[in-house]
């Protein structure tokens, strides 16, 4: 039985596809990984690096290959032809921690919890900077209701992203949204939707995902940020929409409202202090606060007193670089009481 079905959206990633999936092959292991490698519509050699695989290791790597959809699209028919109890995705040009995969193979065997989080690296390539985003939960290994992390946010924040959550399949399938295509940034409704509807949430500590930055071609480079800054905007109204109509619990609701908020943030920062425009940035940011107000106003709420501060260091010409520097330098961190990334 495949335990793992780990999916890696790849399009045009030649030169760093041969990393990701080498990392993946632990042997202790390999039976128990499906590992799926799907081709969105590349113009490069990602094809046959992945054939590569499949013809060495035919019982654990696949390969499907589509007309381009973008991440999302790739996505979507990853998790849909997942073979494993659990499914994870990894972006191509990131990789694994080889050595800690059967740890984690093996804590999925035993586990049935909807969502399982896992600590992850940021890697930059520019600098060499390495920092370690994890949760501090109370306990290890047991499970969380929504209701227990909402009222401990900052011990599980860190890991509720795209590079943290771990999904049991069924339950993927159940309350998953099919992700947005051909837009970034789709990735935040992975981390949303269906995690909101998550009775059992078990942090485990280990580090799995190594994600790689500081590459300016990257989607989230400041620069790109601003050119797709469209981008955000339809993966924001697509969250607000599909939190506004959630039936599930207060935690879960709850849940949601927290992670569009951080969406939302993004996007003031982007609008209010990379626009070189600021009267434009102005305006895009309150067209998203007003529509956040109407369609989801947990979320506006919680975004409100930072959209003050963005707004004044707009009018300051207060640069995201700036905004960036700050927010996570040491001091910032101890004022806000939040964990350090050693």
């Amino acid at each position: 039985m495949k335990i793992l079905s780990i999916i890696i959206p790849s399009y045009n990633s030649e030169q760093y596809l041969d990393k990701c999936i080498r990392s993946l092959l632990a042997p202790e292991v390999l039976d128990k990984l499906d590992i799926l490698i799907v081709n969105d519509g590349s113009a490069d050699g990602t094809a046959a690096v992945a054939e590569k695989y499949c013809a060495a290791y035919p019982d654990s790597v696949r390969l499907i290959s589509q007309e381009n959809k973008g991440h999302g699209g790739a996505l979507n028919t990853g998790f849909a032809a997942a073979a494993g109890k659990y499914l994870k995705p990894i972006d191509a040009d990131d990789w694994v921690e080889t050595e800690n995969l059967p740890q984690f193979v093996h804590f999925l065997e035993s586990c049935d919890s909807d969502v399982v989080l896992t600590h992850h690296h940021t890697i930059d390539i520019g600098t060499g900077e390495i920092k370690n985003w994890r949760s501090y939960p109370k306990e290890f290994g047991r499970s969380y209701s929504l209701d227990e992390i909402m009222a401990d946010w900052r011990s599980f924040d860190r890991s509720l992203t795209f590079h943290g959550i771990t999904y049991n399949t069924a339950f993927y399938r159940q309350y998953g949204i099919p992700l947005s295509e051909h837009v970034f940034y789709e990735d935040h409704e992975y981390a949303t939707f269906p995690c909101c509807h998550a009775k059992s949430v078990t942090p485990f500590d280990l580090f799995v995902y190594d994600y790689r930055i500081g590459d300016v071609q990257q989607s989230v480079s400041e620069a790109n940020q601003l050119k797709r800054i469209s981008h955000t905007e339809a993966v924001l109204k697509r969250m607000i929409l599909e939190a506004g109509r959630l039936t599930c619990g207060a935690g879960g609701r709850s849940y949601a409202a927290m992670k569009t908020q951080g969406l939302l943030l993004s996007y003031l920062t982007t609008a209010l202090l990379a626009d070189p425009n600021r009267k434009e940035g102005r305006a895009l940011a309150q067209a998203r606060m007003e529509e956040c107000k109407s369609g989801l106003p947990e979320a506006y709420t919680l975004a409100l007193r930072k959209y003050r501060v963005f707004r004044l260091l707009n009018r300051l010409h207060v640069s995201k670089r700036c905004w960036d520097q700050i927010l996570h330098s040491g001091f910032y961190n101890s004022l806000r009481h939040n964990h350090d990334f050693n």
